[in-house]
């Protein structure tokens, strides 16, 4: 295939992978590994990882990293033929809070999480074996990713410390990604490793340490007629509790 013919080919079979095509996935186009090459000698394409590359203009994705990665794990299909599969590799953990925007994490590698076990030579990408259920994962930008819920308690298993959980739990209920009970829920296998009984527990906790999101002060702040009402608490309470929040605005 004539190289000016292939690149018109790429770019409009990448759309949803934002201008990455994998080795395998330009084979299944009929492009063939020289036409590749020439392609990146000419500097149609560039190689950003092992049988991945990237269409020219694709430098602006913030993810690109991180969705090279994630391809890499299952080349021969294409994202939007894998997002919807709980069988196939999920970003997830440090990686996966990242990509969801919570927390203060930086991951070292790429991890991703999948049922069945796998290995790769690549050094920055490692694989957790765990089950994945449809609830377990969503898709954040076009990527599989495992949930916040899901996330949260993952960085729970890896016995995170306290305050890059505080911090996740945080940032997470300022998302509309999932709500406390939620997180709740996911944190109970794990509460008392960090010292507490129950999930509701240690999400008070954790949100003690981390303080709340900002949007919670604000609504506290702008909305208590609405909010504070709504909390069940006692008549007598729910004054004093009033009186509060409008003392602090004053």
């Amino acid at each position: 295939m004539r190289t000016a013919d292939a690149l018109r080919t790429l770019s409009s079979a990448t759309g949803s992978q934002r201008g990455l095509i994998t080795t395998a996935q330009a084979s299944r186009l009929g492009i063939d590994r020289t036409t590749l090459t020439r392609l990146t000698a000419s500097d149609g394409l560039v190689r950003i990882r092992h049988g991945v590359y990237a269409l020219p203009g694709s430098e602006s994705d913030l993810h690109q990293d991180v969705r090279g990665a994630w391809l890499s794990t299952d080349p021969g299909r294409f994202a939007d033929e894998r997002v919807d599969d709980p069988d196939s590799p999920a970003v997830s953990h440090t990686s996966a809070a990242a990509l969801h925007g919570i927390g203060e994490l930086i991951p070292s590698r790429h991890s991703l999480t999948a049922p069945t076990r796998k290995q790769t030579r690549q050094p920055d990408i490692r694989y957790r074996q765990a089950p994945l259920t449809d609830s377990d994962v969503t898709v954040v930008d076009g990527i599989s990713v495992t949930t916040v819920p899901r996330t949260i308690a993952d960085l729970a298993a890896d016995h995170t410390d306290v305050e890059h959980l505080a911090a996740a739990v945080r940032d997470a209920v300022g998302t509309s990604q999932a709500d406390l009970e939620e997180i709740a829920v996911a944190l109970e296998p794990y509460t008392s490793a960090y010292g507490h009984k129950t999930g509701a527990d240690l999400v008070a906790a954790l949100l003690t340490i981390a303080g709340p999101p900002s949007a919670a002060l604000q609504t506290i702040r702008y909305a208590p007629a609405t909010l504070i009402p709504q909390m069940g608490l006692d008549e007598a309470t729910t004054r004093r509790l009033t009186a509060a929040v409008h003392g602090m605005g004053a």
